[in-house]
């Protein structure tokens, strides 16, 4: 088989969390939301870091999909900036913040490595049009409150 499809994906991704503010604004704190990163910050990899394949969908967009189970649909990660970043040392690693699902991920093409520190010097926000989902929760049994739960102990007077 030959074409895009038979490579291997050109891009990686951990989940944001995986990255955290080392010194500066948000200091000690993963990212988790967009606005949780700030220029001039540093940032560390956490050690334990997995990186994974991601498959690039619209070059154009910069979309991505990441395959988590063989049984479960491929996540959509949408790309909500490009951020870029200057090591201590002076090399620049260029990285997409995704988001799928709720949660945030970091894309890149070359995966950023434990120990050295990564300046934020430049953030690219997309416009992304987002339509919201509703999840229902699962169905609970209302409890007519009449009954006490079973994890308490009811109080006994003496006579």
């Amino acid at each position: 088989m030959t074409g895009p499809s038979a490579s291997a994906p050109d891009y990686k991704t951990c989940p944001a969390q995986a990255f955290y503010a080392e010194f500066g604004v948000c200091r000690g704190e993963a990212i988790s939301r967009l606005e949780d990163l700030n220029l001039g910050d540093i940032y560390l990899v956490k050690p334990d870091t997995v990186w994974l394949p991601v498959t690039e969908q619209d070059p154009d967009a910069a979309s991505f999909s990441l395959d988590l189970a063989a049984n479960l649909p491929t996540a959509e990660l949408t790309t909500l900036a490009h951020l870029v970043f200057m090591t201590t040392t002076g090399r620049r690693a260029d990285v997409f913040a995704a988001v799928s699902m709720g949660q945030m991920y970091i894309v890149t093409q070359t995966p950023l490595e434990r120990g050295p520190e990564y300046v934020l010097i430049h953030i690219e926000t997309r416009e992304v049009d987002f339509a919201p989902q509703v999840i229902p929760a699962p169905m609970l049994a209302l409890g007519t409150g009449k009954q006490p739960m079973a994890d308490v102990i009811p109080l006994q007077q003496r006579a």
